[in-house]
């Protein structure tokens, strides 16, 4: 991987790591109220399942974090003004922990996980029927993989030869359990063979390994040659959402995940290779924490929305109906 690629994929890493650090700090200092679903540990998944993609391609994200977002081009200004529900945010301070943004092809995160399997596919299906180059990237995780959409959505994929991707982040985790109490395979991958669907399963902590995969699988769905599903193997570090008590999570497994941290793993390799050294990277840090604390500033003082802002943007008042 070229110097500068792998330097900027650290750095969104980083980004993404502060920005859920350091709302993990305003919840417990009671200064915000918006609960959490943090992706500590994933960050080189949502980061390389993102980083091969182009401005025009289409992401269907998680509630797991802000990777894939930043990884897509968001800004932590972006990100915090929608967070506190901020007029200048990119839902007007309609959407929070759920983001979208038209500009950047990324449609809003549906509630109930799994709804957008069928609509990824009819967004591929759109690309393909306008005869654009436009990849659309599916990203979920393994429980996710459960829900019943799934199945059909892959099949059709599969039998029109869409342009899209299933990237599967698999952290461990349903929710409160572990997904080997609802899967009778180690590997989630290895249904995308029962449709025909070529697959590959990677190490979702190394970040070369996570964008290598995806960059085949996006030039493979962008060459017309259909549908392709990536397995990303990595730990959730993070309880599923701020206040779970974390009973179900054995000890043993944080202690060994912790030691393969995707943001020391890709910081190791800058230093071996001398992209980077220890003082530049104390640097760096500095900057992505000023910059995530300059976006939370800046939202704290951004305008409230107004009553008008609360009915604006329905379809009535867009000519729909």
């Amino acid at each position: 991987m070229e110097k500068e690629t792998l330097l900027n994929l650290y750095r969104k890493m980083l980004m993404v790591r502060f920005i859920e650090k350091t709302h993990e700090r305003l919840l417990m200092e009671g200064k915000i109220q918006l609960m959490s679903h943090f992706g500590t540990g994933q960050e080189a998944v949502a980061i390389g399942v993102t980083g091969p993609l182009r401005k025009e391609d289409i992401l269907f994200g998680t509630h797991r974090g802000v990777g894939e977002y930043i990884g897509k081009g968001m800004s932590a200004a972006d990100i915090w003004h929608e967070y506190m529900g901020k007029r200048t945010g990119l839902s007007k301070g309609k959407g929070t922990l759920h983001l979208t943004d038209k500009n950047l092809n990324i449609p809003f995160v549906v509630s109930s996980l799994g709804s957008d399997f069928s609509i990824s596919v009819g967004a591929a299906l759109a690309s393909k029927m306008k005869k654009t180059d436009q990849v659309t990237m599916d990203f979920f995780g393994e429980g996710t993989c459960n829900q019943a959409d799934f199945h059909p959505a892959i099949n059709m994929a599969a039998v029109w030869k869409l342009p899209i991707v299933f990237a599967v982040c698999t952290n461990h985790f349903c929710e409160m359990s572990y997904y080997t109490e609802y899967y009778p395979t180690e590997d989630v991958a290895i249904r995308a063979k029962g449709y025909a669907v070529p697959f590959e399963i990677v190490d979702g902590n190394d970040i070369e390994a996570a964008y290598d995969a995806t960059e085949r699988a996006v030039n493979h769905a962008r060459s017309g040659k259909g549908p392709y599903l990536v397995e990303y193997k990595t730990f959730r570090m993070s309880l599923h959402f701020s206040g779970d008590p974390g009973g179900y999570v054995k000890q043993e497994d944080f202690d060994y995940w912790a030691q393969r941290d995707p943001i020391d793993l890709c910081q190791k390799k800058l230093f071996e290779r001398k992209i980077l050294s220890p003082e530049e990277d104390k640097k760096l840090r500095a900057e992505v924490q000023a910059e995530v604390d300059a976006a939370v500033e800046s939202a704290l003082k951004g305008p409230d929305p107004t009553p008008e802002d609360f009915i604006s943007d329905i379809y009535e008042q867009t000519g729909v109906l």
